[in-house]
């Protein structure tokens, strides 16, 4: 799969909650929590999460908000941001 330059989206039905020092991504169905799939993730992804969920950004934008926020070079945060999309995307969280 490749992540291109398109506004990502999270899956409708799923929602981050934190739990303790640790988030997760749970499906929420008829206001029940289905714990048979939970994708836990540190704060950085939550926070990455956060703004996908807010209303869908591209790439670019979620590469400018890592590298604002945490300082960290665009050619590293663009491989782990990618890889960390693309593994959400063939998990089917994210379209």
């Amino acid at each position: 799969m490749m992540i291109d330059n398109r506004i990502l989206h999270t899956k409708n039905n799923l929602k981050l909650r934190k739990i303790g020092n640790q988030y997760m991504i749970v499906q929420v169905c008829n206001e029940q929590i289905n714990m048979s799939d939970v994708f836990s993730m540190n704060k950085t992804a939550a926070n990455i999460w956060e703004r996908i969920d807010k209303g869908g950004c591209t790439f670019d934008e979620l590469l400018e908000f890592i590298c604002d926020t945490y300082d960290v070079l665009k050619d590293k945060a663009s491989y782990d941001l990618k890889k960390l999309l693309e593994e959400w995307e063939s998990y089917g969280l994210i379209y």
